[in-house]
């Protein structure tokens, strides 16, 4: 019997980062149970919450006590650089330009279908070309 491992796979941990409904990134400071976990972040207030609806990310927050205080998770937040560690990965910057596409207005929309015709046609001819 062979074992499969995933290479990505993510353990739900103290100091772990989550993303909370694909927008907001917290911290687990507490395991209640199998299925819940007590999360805390900058920009979320600190709340109970279903491991169903966040999603683990591959950041961990070292070295955080089990069930630190707000200021605690702040200080270890802004000294790891949380922020700017997540919008240097890929995972990041796809949400961030799902969110600019969801903004643009109909004429935006209409130069991005342009500028894609045009790089289409200069792709086709330096195609035919060699």
């Amino acid at each position: 019997m062979s074992t499969v491992k995933a290479s990505n796979w993510r353990s739900v941990e103290l100091g772990r980062i989550v993303l909370v409904d694909n927008k907001e990134l917290a911290t687990i400071v507490e395991i209640i149970d199998h299925k819940r976990v007590l999360i805390d972040g900058p920009k979320i207030q600190r709340q109970s919450i279903a491991l169903a609806k966040v999603v683990l990310t591959p950041i961990v927050l070292s070295k955080l006590p089990r069930g630190a205080r707000t200021a605690t998770v702040q200080k270890k937040w802004t000294a790891a650089e949380i922020d700017t560690k997540w919008a240097s990965t890929s995972w990041a910057k796809k949400l961030a330009s799902k969110e600019r596409r969801s903004q643009l207005s109909d004429f935006e929309r209409f130069q991005v279908l342009v500028l894609k015709k045009q790089s289409r046609y200069a792709t086709k001819k330096a195609l035919a070309k060699a």
